[in-house]
């Protein structure tokens, strides 16, 4: 296996950060201080396909490192220290750490985006725990479920049943595991590109759900319009603060109040409110 590390000054690139997102399972970002750091792991079969002079001609330049062998499941296991929020712990499994948090959940890694770790992920469930105290809903939609993990936290707090959704039916089987582990129901996984279907053609929400990259809540922004009911709301993740400013402005411009913000690092978490028209 290789890491291959990208370096980002542009906001131009934010296409092929997307493309990479959809093509490779293994990557993860990270903000520095005037850049993005991008890491890609890659298999062997996988480097014979990988595309070097398209990465040249679009970053610039990359690192390419090889990574060595090691006992990948006592690694994991030590790196399993699971992280908290006001109501849950969520961890992968493999320790044996104790919580006094009410709810647990299980998210082991793998392909499938959204084991908590990550802070897009972790200020969504914080938005969550924040509007769930103080208004009740009744239905609920997570938009890019991923591993299921925001989906998840929707069920074990309000006992309801939830619509996910994801892109990528690749995912399906990793989202339906999860959900056994966790020894969950009521949660109906959708196959599609955005909630407009129809599947959902008759389906309207009081909470939408959505930890995703800004140039896809830019494209749905109108679907989660249409979906959300009157004065319901909508979690939106996946935002760098830099991003902020324009993804506010696009929202208020589809008839949307900013409600809350919550940070973490250099990632933004927003809750907003569809007004009635």
């Amino acid at each position: 296996m290789k890491k291959v590390t990208l370096i980002i000054k542009s906001k131009k690139h934010e296409n092929l950060i997307a493309w990479i997102f959809t093509k490779y399972n293994n990557v993860s970002i990270f903000p520095e201080s005037n850049y993005l750091k991008v890491e890609l792991f890659l298999k062997n079969s996988e480097i014979k396909s990988f595309s070097s002079c398209n990465l040249r001609k679009n970053f610039g330049s990359f690192t390419l490192t090889k990574i060595e062998k090691k006992d990948w499941v006592n690694q994991n296991i030590k790196d399993d220290q699971g992280i908290q929020t006001e109501f849950f712990y969520i961890s992968q499994g493999l320790s044996k750490k104790k919580s006094n948090r009410k709810f647990n959940l299980i998210i082991p890694a793998n392909n499938a985006f959204g084991t908590g770790s990550h802070e897009s992920t972790f200020l969504s469930i914080i938005c969550i725990e924040y509007l769930i105290k103080r208004k009740h809903y009744s239905s609920f939609c997570d938009v890019g479920t991923g591993s299921g993990i925001l989906s998840f936290v929707l069920n074990k707090i309000t006992k309801q049943r939830i619509d996910s959704i994801d892109i990528d039916n690749n995912i399906k089987k990793t989202f339906l595991k999860n959900l056994s582990i966790n020894r969950l129901t009521n949660i109906r996984f959708f196959n599609q590109n955005g909630i407009d279907s129809s599947f959902l053609r008759n389906k309207s929400y009081d909470l939408i759900v959505a930890n995703i990259l800004l140039i896809t809540h830019k494209k749905l922004v109108k679907q989660y319009y249409n979906k959300l009911k009157n004065n319901g709301e909508i979690v939106i993740s996946g935002i760098l603060t830099d991003q902020e400013t324009e993804i506010i402005s696009i929202f208020n411009k589809f008839n949307f109040n900013l409600k809350k913000k919550f940070y973490s690092f250099k990632w933004v978490g927003l809750i907003f409110a569809k007004k009635r028209k």
